[in-house]
C-alpha cells in the first residue's frame, strides 16, 4: 500500500497527526476536513486528512483562528496555504518578539543562553512557534520583579542542567524501552509522544511539589506570617498539568 493510498481509522489518525480524536471530530463538525468514507461502521481517513490536520496545526501555531483557518481553507490555492506545503512555518526574531512581548536584545540573551533554539534548515533563522509562550512566561517573572541579571542566570543553569538530564533519559530509552519494539516510525512516534507526556507531567509536578515544600520549610518559624499562610494554601491546592500534541 503507498503512503498516499493508505487508509486511518480516527484513533490511527489522531496519534500520526499528534491531535485527540475530539479534536479531529471537532474540526470535522466546523467543515475543517475533507469529507469521509466508511467501511462498515467505521469511519475511514486518507492521507489527505493527516495533510489538512498538519496544516491546520502549522496555520494554528502561526497564529492564525479556526474561524481564519476555515476560510484559508475554502480558497483553493491560496499562497499562504501554497507555501506551507512541506514545511512547517517558523518565526522570525523579530515575529518572536511581537509575539511573546518580550524585547529583541531579551530574545538574543535567551538564545545564547541555550534556552531557546532556532529550528534547523537553511536560509532565515527561525524558531518554533511553542517558544513564544515560554517567552511570554519569563516576561511575565521579570514584570513580577526578579532582576534580569539572576535570572538569566539561573535560567542558563537550568538549562545545562536539562540537558544533561536529558542526555541520560534518551540514553535510558535506546538501551530499555527502543529495544525490541517494532521499527515502524508510526509506533515509534506514538511511543515517544507517550513518554514524553508522561515525563514532562512528572517532571513538572515534581518541579512544582519541590518549590513549594522547601519555600515552607525555609520559612519555617518566619516572621512573614502572610507568605506562610498563601504557601499552606497553594500547599493544599491541586496542581494540574496539561499537556497535548497539536
Amino acid at each position: 500500500m503507498t503512503e498516499t493510498s493508505r487508509t486511518y481509522r480516527v484513533e490511527q489518525l489522531a496519534a500520526e497527526a499528534g491531535v485527540g480524536v475530539d479534536t479531529i471530530r471537532y474540526y470535522q463538525g466546523m467543515g475543517l476536513l475533507p469529507p469521509t468514507d466508511r467501511d462498515g461502521r467505521s469511519v475511514m481517513y486518507e492521507q489527505a486528512h493527516l495533510t489538512r490536520l498538519r496544516t491546520i496545526r502549522a496555520l494554528a501555531d502561526d497564529g492564525f483562528t479556526l474561524a481564519q483557518i476555515k476560510r484559508l481553507l475554502d480558497e483553493s490555492g491560496h499562497p499562504l496555504l501554497m507555501s506551507l506545503a512541506g514545511k512547517v512555518v517558523g518565526l522570525t526574531r523579530e515575529e518572536l518578539a511581537d509575539r511573546s512581548g518580550l524585547a529583541p536584545p531579551l530574545i538574543d540573551m535567551a538564545a545564547s543562553a541555550g534556552l531557546i533554539e532556532p529550528l534547523g534548515g537553511s536560509g532565515e533563522e527561525r524558531f518554533s512557534p511553542d517558544v513564544a509562550p515560554m517567552l511570554a512566561a519569563g516576561l511575565s517573572l521579570l514584570e513580577a520583579g526578579f532582576p534580569l541579571d539572576r535570572l538569566a542566570a539561573l535560567a542558563a543553569r537550568h538549562a545545562t542542567g536539562v540537558e544533561s538530564v536529558v542526555d541520560e533519559a534518551i540514553d535510558l530509552f535506546k538501551e530499555h524501552v527502543r529495544s525490541g519494539q517494532s521499527d515502524s516510525p508510526e509506533d515509534l512516534a506514538g511511543l515517544f509522544r507517550t513518554l514524553v507526556t508522561h515525563v514532562t507531567r512528572l517532571v513538572a509536578q515534581h518541579f512544582h511539589h519541590t518549590v513549594v515544600s522547601r519555600a515552607k520549610d525555609r520559612l519555617e518559624g518566619s516572621e512573614d506570617v502572610a507568605l506562610v499562610v498563601a504557601l499552606e494554601k497553594a500547599g493544599k491546592q491541586q496542581f494540574v498539568v496539561s499537556t497535548e500534541w497539536r
